[in-house]
Formats: structure tokens, sequence, C-alpha cells
């Protein structure tokens, strides 16, 4: 975390560290090399305190009980279930990784829940269909993963000419930190972001094709990823150099940047649209939940829950502060002109993900921190236009990311009291 103070602090410090240490320590790898020992002695300490690697599913019994229809899906009578007997949400990903096709039988929203397939069924491939390695392969997904996108974040900032170890900020994010402890997307998800974020910017000659075919991942593991291949894919249509100046004349974009933009929104898009379609008429719909659609009214979500009590005067801190403070940067960097995609990207995010956020997210830290855990890598994104904006001063940065780390040692405690 040192490592991380200083590159926040002063912006030339990985030339310096260069000098004094040598290539290793302004080495993508060697960021991700860190991010996965810090997750890898978390996991060693859940095992060595005496817990079931299925503990991380939060498997209850209610909907286990709710059906028959699975040899492999059922109520383990040797094994201790959540408390609560419903469970949370990891439980719907090892159901499907266990048997794609009954898996339904056992979910509360089975068209929802089947729209973010491709974690399950990447645990399901690498243990072989095996219903006993299928927990631990959920586990190594999400651990590479973490490592993966912070790899994707690093090498990023790197090529823009930015120390690699602000990718720490990403890395060691609660909210990925409590999908890890949860078995659910967001690792998986936001790995592939980044990779196809990375791919579209220095993806050589056939990034479009590279960067499309990443998001379409991501998209199939969380759908709200597609707002960045929505906005890059729209970014593709803009005049370049960008006007400094709005002008009331329409403009007619060039049939290449029409091209470009078809092959980048298809490729990304179309491969989730076809697989909704497909459970529309295998399940009857793929629609979004009501409870999980943004709100219109701003801050609706947290506000219904005033009085606060802890939960929501911590997602307030450390989940709506920091979102807060990145999005004044972007809207200050828009009022100078600077019209990126990347400043974009980040206020939808923090439009659609906090300041509309939906009730539902709200109960407890758990769920709206790793809601929101978009802005995180949206605003590290935005590092090259914001340091243009504050000629390299980060302060804004130092203040979110000490907000959003602040739930670090929480979470680290919980590892020993689960249920």
């Amino acid at each position: 975390m040192a490592c991380l103070a200083v590159a926040l602090d002063e912006p030339h410090a990985h030339t310096s560290a260069a000098r004094r240490g040598g290539v290793w320590r302004r080495n993508p790898w060697t960021v991700a090399a860190l991010v996965l020992l810090f997750y890898g002695l978390w996991t060693a300490a859940f095992f060595a305190g005496g817990r079931d690697v299925r503990d991380l599913t939060f498997m209850g019994t209610r909907f286990l009980e709710q059906s028959h229809a699975s040899s492999v899906i059922g109520v383990d009578p040797n094994y201790r279930y959540y408390p609560d007997h419903i469970g949370y949400d990891g439980q719907w990903a090892y159901y499907l990784a266990l048997d794609p096709a009954n898996a339904r039988y056992y979910m509360d929203k089975p068209a929802y829940r089947y729209t973010r397939i491709l974690y399950p069924m990447t645990a399901r491939l690498l243990a072989l269909g095996r219903p006993p390695l299928i927990p631990y392969t959920l586990l190594l997904v999400n651990l590479l993963a973490l490592a993966g996108g912070t790899l994707a974040v690093a090498a990023w900032l790197k090529r823009k000419g930015i120390t690699p170890w602000i990718a720490l900020i990403y890395g060691f994010y609660p909210g990925l930190f409590i999908a890890l402890q949860r078995d659910l997307n967001e690792p998986l998800a936001y790995a592939l972001l980044a990779l196809a974020v990375y791919l579209f910017d220095f993806g050589g000659r056939r990034r479009l094709l590279y960067a499309g075919l990443a998001f379409a991942l991501a998209i199939l593991t969380r759908e709200t990823t597609a707002v960045f291949a929505v906005l890059y894919g729209l970014a593709l249509l803009a005049p370049r150099p960008f006007p400094r100046s709005l002008s009331a004349r329409l403009w007619k974009p060039a049939k290449a940047r029409l091209i470009q933009a078809a092959t980048l929104l298809g490729i990304a898009l179309a491969p989730a649209l076809l697989y909704r379609l497909f459970l529309r008429l295998w399940l009857g719909n793929a629609d979004v939940p009501a409870d999980v659609v943004p709100g219109l009214i701003p801050f609706r979500g947290i506000l219904s829950y005033w009085p606060w009590q802890g939960p929501q005067i911590i997602a307030a801190a450390t989940v709506v502060a920091p979102a807060l403070i990145c999005a004044a940067v972007g809207i200050r960097a828009l009022w100078r002109r600077l019209w990126r995609v990347e400043v974009f990207i980040l206020l939808t995010n923090v439009q659609l993900f906090v300041v509309m956020l939906a009730a539902g997210s709200f109960p407890d830290i758990t769920s709206s921190a790793r809601v929101t855990a978009s802005v995180v890598p949206a605003a590290l994104f935005c590092l090259p236009a914001f340091d243009t904006l504050t000629r390299r001063n980060r302060t804004w940065l130092l203040a979110a990311a000490g907000l959003w780390l602040a739930l670090l040692p929480w979470l680290l405690a919980s590892n020993f009291y689960y249920w």
C-alpha cells in the first residue's frame, strides 16, 4: 500500500523508482503479482480457519428444497448452510455451473440469473464438469480474474505514461473483494472490461475486433459493462480532433467511421442480444427485474432508508462520496471542453449506478460496493484527461481511493466470521 501512496502523491514516482530498483518496479506484472499474492494469502487464511469451499457460495436451503429436477443440485445433510435459508447471489453461479439445464428450478429469477452465464460456465469448463471441483474452480476463476484485471489496468496506465501502481486501487477495491468472498461474477466481468479497453486503445490493426470480443464476453458476465461498449462505439463516430465548441450544424460521420462503430457495437452487443432472445424463447423472458432498474429520482435508493443505519452510512461514505468526487472532476473536465469518451463513461456510470441506484442495493454494503464497482476502472481510465485538467494534481484520486479502500480492514476481519 505504501507504493500506492507514493504513486498518488508523486506523478513521476515511477521514474525515480526505476532508477532506484530496476525495471520490475514499474512492470505491470509486478503489480498484478502483488494483488494475486494478497488474495492468495486471504484464501489460505480462509481455508486455515476450517472453512468449506462451498461457504463462498452462501447457499441457503430455501431454493434447494423447491425442486428435485437435478441429480447434482440438492440439500447436503452434512453441510451447514447459510442460516437465513435464502442465501446470497453466489449460489446462482454455483447451481448454473453444476447443472446449466436444470439450475432454473432452483432460482428466484431464472431468466435474469441466466443472463450472467460466462462466469459459471468458465468454472464448469475448468472443472471438466465434475461437481466436487466446481466450488474450487469458481474461486480460482475469480482469483485469476482479479490479478488479470489489475494487469490490464496497470498495462493501460503504463502505456499512457502513468505509474502502473495506481492499478492497486482497482485490485484492492472492496467491491471486488466482496465478489471474491461470495463467488460473484464482478471480478471476471471487470477483468474482461479492462482487457477490452486496453485492446481498444492498443490492440493494433484489429483492435476493434479484439476489443469487441472482450466487450462481448464482459457483457455475458455482467450486463452493466455494456455501458462501456456502447460509449466506446459511439465515440468512433465523433470527429477528430473533437471540436472545441459544439455547433448546431448537423455533422455527418464518414463512411469509414460508421463501419468502425458498427463493427465494434455489432461484435460487442450481438452475442448478448442473441442469447437474451434464446432465454426469452426458453424461459419466457430475459428482462431486468424492476427492483434493480435505476430510478428516476436522484439518490432515491439510499434516501429511502432515512434515517440511515450503519450499512447506509458506510455506503454513503465509501461508495457514494468517492463516486461524487470523481464525478465532480469529470464535470469540470467537460466544462473545460475535455470531451473524451472516458469522461463520458465515468459520468454515465456514476449516474446509473450511484445516483440512480435502486434501493435494493443499499440494505447492506456488500451489495452497493460491488454494484458500483464499474466507477473505479472508469475513474482510472480518466487519469490522462484529468492529469491534463489538474496539471497532475491527483488529490481527487487520493481522496476517492482513501474512501474506497476504507472497507478493506472490515473485509479482512470478516474472513473469520461468515456464520
